[in-house]
């Protein structure tokens, strides 16, 4: 596939040499709908034609906000026909952080998912000038804005998603527009226009806009189809934020220039099922994916039957030393006889009921991106069987720069660079990339993008290496290295996947920044630790009351003493946070990151009280949920010394 081509012309070629391969899959009214890819085409063009009706064209932004959707994905490619820019946001934003979005890319078109969404953009549209349109695709509850209920004089006009394809339709079978005219416009799209404005991941402020090519996203595709090749009509399932710029990589890019099979789920609630149902061939999906598999199973399996367990654990030790010769100090050899059966039998036995309940049965091309996954949890899946491999990239270069290879997969590394793809470091450490697959700047930010670049290497801002065997390795971001008073640098993000590795553990924050020694900020996985409470008759009134039981607080310094033993600078106090980290709080990204800078900052009593010798401390928090709601949350949390038991001995028995 020629890599000088827009987007919406891979479409044509795909609906004009295998018209009646399925393209899409939507599961609706529990019913998995089909699309060909001549019907996606058609689909495409009957939006394009109705959107050019409301004044989009060269260069205009859509900006989309909106669940995992077909319907979203034929507007990208609708506005990318007409020479426009498809700007995707994540659906869980809340008013004000829309607001910041609308303003910077001023759009006059916007595609909203449902009332909800609707809901939201009304809410700031007095101060967003340039909006005048507002295609809703759900009209569930939109009866109101129909009828005038809900709208006021001034607000941007309110279009049913199927009423601006009604319009497409219409000028079509009319003969308002020849039949070739939006192949005629697409071939007029040069493949270094802007397709994709995707956000980046907004550690460290409001999430910026990226620039992506269509040359940037097909060249990429093109090398990524070249390393894992699968057949046409592989399935793909889609769940991951369409706003994430990894799912654009593979929904737009990889799956559509290769012909694989795009699946989505009913609704987000369904999507484990939906997800099992499909078993699909590629996955990918974030760290806190699987670090949530991996909890769910080992919660599991703590609870089940005691032949089980022995089942479990006895194929878990198989699977270990079987990984030791895929990813692991003996990948250099092959494994011996003995051992390749005593693990394919504990595949069938153990390993692939697990992998059948969580949709990877099928799984023949796994990636794990937008952050580093745990050497532990790697390790764990290779030992099931399970390929997975790590990417490492960020918006600014389509979301990948490296990615592991079949026959050389290292668990300290990200992989390889991509072909075509320059690597290279500071003498600080920063890595830098460069090559066809990076952006040309930030929209709307010329400074930014200025200081992103230096002699034509984009700065990435992460702390790594290179080896000797042309991997990278990567450490942390680099403001998030903490140097000790000794100065020691320890990147925390490895010692939070450690301790996230315990099935217990949902989100951890390391801080020692300054000082000797390293201490923690914990959030539970509520499911797995509630579990445990019922089965002890533990009583509790919801999350923040479980934090508190002096039982729970021995079992997590339990998990941090056995993480312990393998850190070179232990964890010597933690607390449990009464509230779990939030994206709408501003203390996670929308992508599930830490925003480290965020939270250290907010709670700095905290991280004083776990220095100077406090016993606990009390807090105070401003809470805020999706729609801009906000409460006041109070807390009084205990401060946990490694090394101290929090219950006698006698006490500890009737809880372990």
């Amino acid at each position: 596939m020629v890599s000088d081509r827009a987007l919406p012309e891979i479409l044509i070629d795909h609906a004009a040499e295998h018209p009646d391969d399925i393209a899409l899959r939507w599961k609706r009214y529990g019913v998995w709908q089909e699309f060909t890819w001549e019907e996606y085409y058609d689909r495409v063009e009957r939006f394009a034609l109705g959107l050019e009706e409301y004044g989009f064209g060269d260069e205009d932004v859509l900006f989309t906000i909106g669940y995992n959707r077909p319907h979203q994905l034929w507007a990208w490619i609708a506005a990318q026909s007409l020479g426009g820019m498809a700007a995707p946001n994540y659906e869980d934003m809340l008013p004000e952080d829309i607001e910041k979005q609308l303003r910077l890319m001023e759009p006059e078109i916007v595609y909203a998912e449902d009332q909800e969404m609707v809901d939201k953009l009304l809410l700031v549209s007095d101060d967003v000038p340039s909006l005048s349109t507002i295609i809703y695709r759900d009209d569930k509850g939109m009866f109101r804005y129909e009828n005038g209920e809900k709208t006021e004089p001034g607000d941007p006009e309110i279009v049913a998603y199927e009423d601006v394809e009604e319009r497409g339709r219409e000028r079509r079978e009319s003969g308002a527009v020849s039949d070739d005219y939006l192949a005629s416009e697409i071939q007029a799209v040069p493949a270094e226009a802007t397709a994709m404005l995707a956000p980046t991941s907004g550690t460290t402020g409001m999430p910026k806009r990226v620039r992506l090519s269509h040359f940037n996203l097909v060249n990429l595709a093109n090398a990524a189809i070249d390393i894992d090749p699968l057949p046409k009509e592989s399935d793909y399932f889609s769940y991951l934020p369409m706003a994430w710029v990894g799912e654009q990589m593979i929904l737009l890019a990889a799956a559509f220039v290769a012909g694989w099979t795009a699946n989505f789920p009913e609704q987000p609630e369904t999507e484990e099922d939906d997800l099992r149902e499909i078993g699909p061939e590629i996955i990918f999906s974030s760290p806190k994916r699987y670090e949530a598999w991996v909890a769910d199973v080992k919660a599991k399996i703590e609870n089940t039957t005691r032949l089980k367990r022995w089942v479990y654990e006895t194929a878990t030790s198989i699977g270990e030393k079987y990984a030791e010769y895929v990813i692991g100090d003996r990948n250099d050899e092959e494994p011996p006889a003995w051992l390749r059966g005593a693990h394919w039998l504990s595949y069938w036995v153990a390993y692939r009921p697990i992998l059948d309940k969580i949709g990877l049965k099928r799984a023949k091309n796994v990636y794990t991106g937008g952050g580093p996954l745990g050497e532990d949890h790697f390790e764990y899946y290779h030992a099931m069987g399970v390929p997975l491999k790590q990417i490492w990239g960020q918006s600014e270069v389509c979301g990948f720069v490296t990615m592991h290879r079949d026959d050389d997969v290292q668990v300290e590394t990200v992989g390889e660079v991509f072909p075509n793809v320059e690597v290279g470091i500071t003498p600080g450490g920063e890595l830098l990339v460069r090559g066809p697959v990076v952006t040309s700047g930030y929209y709307g930010m010329p400074e930014k993008t200025e200081a992103a670049f230096e002699d034509g290497w984009l700065h990435t801002d992460d702390f790594g290496a290179l080896t000797d065997d042309d991997h990278v390795r990567i450490f942390d971001r680099m403001d998030d290295v903490l140097e000790m008073s000794d100065g020691t640098a320890v990147a925390p993000i490895s010692v939070e996947t450690k301790l996230k590795f315990n099935p217990y553990v949902k989100e951890a924050m390391v801080v020692g920044d300054d000082r000797a020694e390293l201490t923690a900020v914990l959030n539970i996985r509520y499911d797995n630790v509630a579990e445990w409470a019922d089965q002890r008759d533990i009583q509790y009134a919801g999350y923040s009351d479980l934090t508190r039981k002096e039982p729970v607080l021995e079992l997590l310094r339990g998990v941090v003493a056995e993480t312990n033993e393998d850190l070179d600078n232990p964890i010597r106090r933690f607390v449990l946070l009464f509230k779990e980290f939030d994206a709408d709080d501003g203390e996670l990204t929308r992508t599930g990151k830490l925003r480290r800078e965020v939270v250290v900052d907010r709670y700095s009593d905290l991280v004083t009280a776990l220095y100077d010798g406090s016993t606990e401390i009390a807090m105070e928090l401003t809470i805020t949920y999706q729609d801009g709601r906000e409460s006041e949350e109070r807390g009084v949390m205990r401060i946990v010394d490694v090394d101290q038991p929090v219950l006698d001995e006698d006490r500890e028995l009737e809880v372990s």
